[in-house]
C-alpha cells in the first residue's frame, strides 16, 4: 500500500476496483493523466447517525378492543355488499346475454318459416313445374329413389347458374325476386339455390323440408380485447454484454437451434413423418392420392383429404377436416358465372374459391401449415330433405354436393353447429342437431339454451306424431349409440350416454355397484348414463308419493344447506358433519295413505293434511276447495284439516302452500250446504252492511262538524273580547283579515244559534243558584284540562 492509497477513504477504494479505466487516445500519456469515470457524491453520511428528535408533538392511536369490532364489521358489511353487488350486476349481464341469444334464435326461427312457406306459394311451383322436363313428371312416388334425386340434381345444376355479381336489392321482395330467378334461370348466391331446387321438389309433390343451420349470438358475453403489446424495434442490452436484456435469454445455443430447426420446419414435405403424436394421429386418418386431368402430369392433380370415416370424426371429438391443396401450375382465375356439374359438383371454380384451394401455398408456409382447420366464415347453412317412400327414409340434398352426402353438409356449414331444424311444408319443426352435428353429445350443448326452454319454445311448431317420425327417432337414437366412447375425460361432463365416477354430483350415485364397465378412458371405468341415480332425502321423497322403507340404510350422506340443519349444526360441536341422508329410488315404497276413523281426519304432526300427489288423500276423506270451510265447519262441530300442496320459499324461509281443505266423506253434502247458506248470509250482510256504513259516515261527519262549531264558539266567546290583537295573531286561517274577533262573533251569530247554555247562565244574572255533582260534570265536560282546575 503506497502512502497516496492510505489517503483515500475505504468507500471510494472499493468503488475504484470496479471502476474502469477509459482507453487512452495517446499512447504517449502518462498515467497519472488517466480519466476515470466519475463518482456520485454519497448524499448520507458515512457514520452512524442519531435518530433526530420530532420538533412537534407525536400522536399515537391505540384502537379499544370495541373500536376494532365496529370497524371489522364495517368492513366485513362493506364487503358483503360489494360482493352482492358485482352477483347481482353478473347476474343482470348474464340474463341479458340469454335473453339477447333467445329473441335472435326465434328471429332465425321465424325467417327460416317465413322462407319456407316462400316456397310452397302456388304461383312459383307452377313456373317451377313449366320449366321441368317431360320424363321428371311421369314417374311415380313410389318409384323415386337416390338415382332419381341424382338426375334431377344434374339436371337442375345443367339449367341454373350460379352467379355472385347478380345486382344485392336493399329491400326486396322476395316473391317477386323468386319469380326473377325462375325467369333467368340464375341465382346469386347458395341459399337461392336451394330455394330454387325447393321449389322444384315441391312441384313435384314430394315431401320435403327444409333443413336450417341456425347461428344466434352467443350465449357467452363478449370479452374485453386486449391491446397487442408492441414489440420493440431493437433489444435493450446490459451494460457489460452483448446478451439482449432479459433473465431467459438462449444459452448455450441449444434454444437458439431449437428456434431455427423450428423456423425451417415450416417448409418440410408434406410427405414428412410428423413428430408428434397429434400429428401422427390425424396422419393415419389421411390419404393421399393422385389425379391426373387431361394433358397434365400426375403431379398437376396432387392433393391429400380425410378418409370419409364417420367413427374416426366422432372419436376424435369432432376433429377439423384438412384443407385440400394443390401445387403452382394450375388452371388460370375465372371470373365468369359457373354452373353445377352432374352430381352437384361445380365445373368452374370461382375467384375467391381459387384464391382459397390454389394459390395458399405461401400462406400456409407463414402460417406453419396448420392442417385441420375449417374455413372459417360464413358457410352453406341450408340444405333439403327428402322423404322416399321407396325406402321410407329421409335423404339429405345439397345443390352443391350432391345427394346422400350429409358429412359433406355438417362440414360446409358454418361452424360451430348450435341449432339445426327442419322445416316441412306444413309449417311443422324438428330438431336434427343430434343428426347433423358431430360434437352434438359434447360440446354443443354447453352452446345452447336450457332445454326445457327450447322444447317448450318448439312445442306450438311440431307436427303430430307420425309413424314416419317414430321411426326416424329411433334411428337417430341407433346412430348416437352406436358412435364411439369420447377420448377426453372433460367431454364425459353432463354426457346424455355415459359417465365417470369423478364427475358424480352432491345428490347422484351410481347403482349398482356391479354396473357393467363400457370402457376406459385413461383408466377410469366409463359407466352408462342410466346406472347414475338421482337420491333425495325423506321429505323430498314424500313430495313425490314414496317413502323409505323402514330398515334402509342412508345411501349417502350430505351436508343439508336449510334453515334448520344449518342451525343443528351451529349449536353443536361438529359444525362440518354430514347429516342429511339421502336415498334411492331402489330403497323407497309407493305412500300409502291413513284411513279416516271416527269422522276424524288423519293429520301430521303440524294438524294439516300433505297432498302432494292425488293418492296421497287419505282413505275415506276428500278434497274440497272452498275459502273458509273451516269457520262453518266448527260451527257444526266437524273435522276439518288444510290440504298442503306444496311449500314456497320466500321471506329466507319455506312456508307451506295451501289448497283447500280435507273433510270426511259423511261431511261432504252436509258442509257444502252450510257453506253455501254462509256465503248467502254473507251476501245479504255486505248488502246491508253497504248503506249503514254510507249512514254512519254521514253522521259521524255532521258530528265532527257540530263540535269543531261549538269549540270555536267558545274560544271566541272566552278570548275574543279582551282588547285589540294584532291582525291575524290567534286566528286560523279563515278568520285573518275580516275585521277580528267581533265581527267573527257577529257572523257565528247570524250563522248559528247561539250557546243557550251560555244564555242561561247570563239571565240568572249573577243569583246564587245551587248545582248538582252531575250538573258540574256536565258543565265540565267541554272544558279544556287547564281550566278545571
Amino acid at each position: 500500500m503506497s502512502p497516496e492509497t492510505d489517503l483515500i477513504p475505504p468507500f471510494i477504494r472499493a468503488r475504484k476496483d470496479t471502476v474502469k479505466p477509459v482507453k487512452e487516445e495517446e499512447e504517449e500519456d502518462s498515467e497519472e493523466d488517466e480519466d476515470w469515470e466519475e463518482v456520485e457524491e454519497l448524499s448520507e453520511p458515512l457514520g452512524p447517525v442519531e435518530p433526530a428528535l420530532p420538533s412537534q408533538p407525536v400522536e399515537i392511536e391505540i384502537e379499544t378492543p370495541d373500536i376494532i369490532h365496529k370497524r371489522q364489521k364495517r368492513e366485513k358489511r362493506k364487503a358483503e355488499f360489494e360482493t352482492y353487488l358485482r352477483r347481482m350486476m353478473n347476474r343482470f349481464n348474464k340474463d341479458v346475454v340469454e335473453d339477447t341469444h333467445k329473441v335472435h334464435l326465434m328471429c332465425l326461427l321465424a325467417n327460416g318459416m317465413f322462407r319456407n312457406r316462400l316456397c310452397s306459394t302456388p304461383d312459383l311451383l307452377a313456373i317451377s313445374l313449366s320449366l321441368l322436363p317431360t320424363h321428371f313428371t311421369m314417374v311415380a312416388k313410389e318409384r323415386i329413389d337416390t338415382n332419381y334425386l341424382s338426375g334431377l340434381l344434374k339436371w337442375f345444376g345443367a339449367t341454373f347458374t350460379l352467379n355472385p355479381e347478380l345486382p344485392c336489392e336493399e329491400r326486396p321482395d322476395p316473391q317477386a325476386l323468386l319469380e326473377r330467378r325462375l325467369g333467368s334461370l340464375t341465382a346469386r348466391d347458395h341459399q337461392e339455390m336451394t330455394h330454387l331446387f325447393l321449389l322444384v321438389l315441391r312441384s313435384l309433390q314430394l315431401f320435403c323440408r327444409l333443413v336450417l343451420s341456425l347461428q344466434p349470438l352467443s350465449l357467452k358475453p363478449p370479452s374485453a380485447k386486449k391491446p397487442p403489446k408492441e414489440s420493440p424495434s431493437e433489444p435493450k442490452v446490459s451494460p457489460g454484454s452483448k446478451r439482449p436484456a432479459g433473465g431467459k435469454a438462449e444459452r448455450g445455443g441449444k434454444k437458439a437451434k431449437k428456434k431455427e430447426a423450428g423456423e425451417t420446419g415450416k417448409a418440410v414435405s408434406v410427405g414428412q413423418k410428423p413428430k408428434n403424436s397429434k400429428r401422427r394421429s390425424i396422419a393415419s386418418k389421411v390419404s393421399y392420392k393422385e389425379e391426373s386431368s387431361e394433358g397434365e402430369g400426375p403431379s398437376d392433380g396432387e392433393e391429400f383429404q380425410l378418409v370419409d370415416e364417420e367413427d374416426s370424426e366422432d372419436s376424435e371429438g369432432g376433429a377439423k377436416a384438412i384443407r385440400a391443396k394443390k401445387v403452382k401450375g394450375s388452371k388460370s382465375k375465372s371470373t365468369a358465372p359457373q354452373k353445377i356439374s352432374s352430381g352437384g359438383k361445380k365445373k368452374v371454380k370461382s375467384e375467391e374459391e381459387d384464391d382459397d384451394w390454389e394459390g395458399n401455398e405461401e400462406g400456409e408456409e407463414e402460417q406453419g401449415m396448420k392442417r385441420g382447420k375449417r374455413k372459417e366464415g360464413k358457410g352453406a347453412d341450408e340444405w333439403l330433405e327428402v322423404y322416399l317412400e321407396k325406402t321410407g327414409c329421409w335423404v339429405c340434398v345439397e345443390v352443391l354436393q350432391g345427394v346422400g352426402q350429409p358429412q359433406l353438409c355438417s362440414k360446409q356449414a358454418t361452424h360451430p353447429m348450435t341449432y339445426v331444424v327442419a322445416v316441412d311444408g306444413d309449417g311443422h319443426l324438428k330438431d336434427l342437431g343430434s343428426k347433423y352435428d358431430p360434437t352434438w353429445m359434447t360440446s354443443t350443448r354447453k352452446r345452447r339454451v336450457d332445454e326445457e326452454w327450447w322444447e317448450v319454445t318448439l312445442e306450438p311448431f311440431l307436427g303430430p306424431e307420425s309413424e314416419r317420425d317414430v321411426q326416424e327417432d329411433k334411428e337417430l337414437q341407433a346412430k348416437l349409440l352406436d358412435k364411439p366412447l369420447p377420448t377426453s375425460i372433460a367431454e364425459f361432463k353432463n354426457h346424455p350416454l355415459y359417465a365417470l365416477k369423478r364427475h358424480l354430483l352432491k345428490y347422484e350415485a351410481l347403482y349398482p355397484s356391479t354396473a357393467a364397465i363400457l370402457g376406459y378412458c385413461r383408466g377410469e371405468p366409463v359407466y352408462s348414463r342410466d346406472c347414475i341415480h338421482t337420491l333425495h332425502s325423506r321429505d323430498t321423497w314424500l313430495k313425490e308419493a314414496r317413502t323409505v322403507r323402514l330398515g334402509e340404510e342412508p345411501c349417502k350422506m350430505v351436508r343439508g344447506f336449510s334453515n334448520r340443519s344449518r342451525k343443528v349444526r351451529m349449536a353443536s360441536e361438529q359444525k362440518d358433519k354430514d347429516d342429511l341422508a339421502l336415498f334411492g329410488e331402489w330403497q323407497t315404497e309407493e305412500y300409502q295413505p291413513p284411513v279416516a276413523v271416527d269422522g276424524r281426519v288423519p293429520r301430521n304432526d303440524f294438524g294439516n293434511v300433505y297432498l302432494f300427489k292425488p293418492c296421497m288423500q287419505p282413505v275415506g276423506c276428500v278434497h274440497l276447495r272452498l275459502p273458509n270451510l273451516q269457520r262453518v265447519a266448527k260451527k257444526l262441530d266437524m273435522d276439518c284439516a288444510a290440504a298442503v300442496t306444496g311449500f314456497d320459499f320466500h321471506g329466507g324461509y319455506s312456508h307451506a302452500v295451501t289448497d283447500g281443505y280435507i273433510v270426511c266423506e259423511e261431511h261432504e253434502e252436509i258442509l257444502r250446504a252450510a257453506w253455501a247458506e254462509d256465503q248467502e248470509i254473507q251476501r245479504q250482510k255486505e248488502k246491508e252492511g253497504s248503506c249503514s256504513k254510507r249512514e254512519k259516515r254521514a253522521v259521524a261527519n255532521w258530528t265532527l262538524l257540530v263540535k269543531s262549531l261549538l269549540i270555536r264558539e267558545r274560544l271566541q266567546r272566552r278570548y275574543g273580547n279582551k282588547g285589540p290583537t294584532p291582525a291575524g295573531e290567534g286566528l286560523s286561517s279563515d278568520e285573518e283579515g275580516e275585521g277580528g274577533p267581533n265581527t267573527a262573533s257577529a257572523a257565528l251569530a247570524q250563522a248559528w244559534p247561539q250557546n243557550r247554555q251560555g244564555e242561561q247562565d247570563s239571565g240568572t244574572g249573577g243569583a246564587s243558584k245551587t248545582t248538582s255533582k252531575r250538573q258540574k260534570r256536565g258543565q265540565e265536560k267541554h272544558l279544556f284540562p287547564f281550566e278545571k282546575v
